[in-house]
């Protein structure tokens, strides 16, 4: 004879209340409440990550032989603001990170103190953006904001 063994829990399968339409929504809501718990602190976090891309900018002026190490922080600061910005209601620095991102993209380009001057431009319209906690798009203001970067990185990388 033989002696059936016990079958251990599955704790993979769901319980008969967690399935179906209710378990997702209550999965959506936990993460949406979880999203506004970070983004109350996502300016700070932000704000953070600009001081981090200032550093690399001084050390990149400074440091013109190994200015390309500095410019690969600077974009990878870039990239994730913009990342980051919309998910958490800052489409403005989303917007300003992929501007900053196309001008420290290329890593074979000469970077001259007229690059670094237009990054320093992208630094402090994030940095206003961040301290003033401007979420949205920032209207009429915004716009035209974001339109001069791109505008003056356009001409510049070309």
């Amino acid at each position: 004879m033989v002696t059936p063994l016990p079958m251990p829990a599955n704790s993979n399968k769901p319980d008969a209340e967690e399935t179906g339409e209710r378990t997702i929504s209550t999965s959506l809501a936990r993460a949406e409440a979880a999203v506004a718990n970070l983004a109350q602190d996502y300016a700070s976090w932000a704000l953070a990550d600009v001081a981090k891309a200032r550093t690399a900018l001084a050390a990149a002026i400074d440091d013109s032989a190994g200015r390309g190490q500095h410019i690969d922080a600077l974009f990878r600061v870039g990239h994730d603001l913009k990342g980051q910005g919309s998910s958490f209601g800052f489409p403005l620095v989303t917007k300003i990170g992929h501007s900053l991102c196309a001008l420290t993209r290329d890593r074979a380009r000469q970077y001259e103190s007229r690059h670094l001057d237009l990054v320093k431009s992208h630094l402090d319209a994030l940095d206003l953006i961040l301290t003033k906690n401007i979420k949205g798009e920032g209207g009429k203001v915004g716009a035209e904001l974001v339109a001069k970067l791109e505008q003056r990185v356009s001409e510049l990388i070309g």
